[in-house]
């Protein structure tokens, strides 16, 4: 999670704390702004002015790069999902008869979308490539994903929604057999790109990965 503190000066002071979890589950901490996080990355918003003066409430603006304000809300917190790609500005403003008398902006910027699906795997126990999921080194921001597994008669073994997950090489709880099977996947990056992937898995379990030692 990511921690983001700003203070206001002139009519208070304000503290802002921003909170998210990355996609590694990190809790990460910034000031004024967070740069290149993958979407969807939800983010609650809190803050510490719980004294202001008589007639004056705080109020949220969000407002993507390419449009004006999404969110308006006057709460003394604030849960956000970012899903577009770009700067978000966040700002919050105190209002007093109407009129803002005060106020700080700081961004998020969510990176644009990337997917890609590895041609094999190797579920042998080992902790390494047992799971046939996307590449997580390179997945960022895609907000709409379904993967289908089939095999070469054309019968789906397995699916799912989650692109951190993925196959185990099982179907009904049994393991199938060493070969090829096909994977099809649909989705949408947080950019507008949609993802049409098709290709074959190699499901190898004999796989291991090899040390090198010097035994002559």
């Amino acid at each position: 999670m990511a921690l983001l503190s700003i203070c206001l000066g002139g009519y208070a002071d304000i503290v802002v704390t921003a909170t998210y979890t990355d996609k590694e589950g990190t809790e990460q901490t910034a000031e004024k702004e967070i740069q290149d996080v993958s979407a969807p990355l939800r983010v609650h918003f809190t803050t510490n002015a719980l004294d202001l003066y008589e007639g004056a409430s705080l109020e949220w603006r969000i407002r993507h790069q390419s449009s004006g304000p999404r969110v308006t809300r006057y709460d003394q917190e604030l849960d956000y999902t970012f899903t577009e790609a770009g700067i978000n500005l966040v700002t919050l403003r105190v209002m007093q008869e109407g009129e803002a008398v005060d106020s700080t902006s700081f961004s998020v910027t969510i990176s644009e979308s990337c997917l890609e699906m590895p041609n094999a795997f190797s579920p042998n126990g080992d902790e390494h490539n047992d799971i046939y999921r996307p590449k997580q080194s390179s997945l960022k921001s895609i907000v709409e994903f379904h993967a289908y597994i089939f095999n070469r008669h054309g019968q789906k073994l397995f699916d799912w929604t989650d692109p951190t997950k993925g196959w185990d090489g099982t179907y009904r709880g049994n393991p199938v057999k060493d070969g090829v099977y096909f994977v099809y996947v649909k989705a949408r990056g947080a950019d507008g790109i949609e993802y049409n992937i098709r290709r074959d898995v190699n499901l190898i379990r004999n796989f291991n990965i090899v040390t090198n030692s010097n035994n002559e």
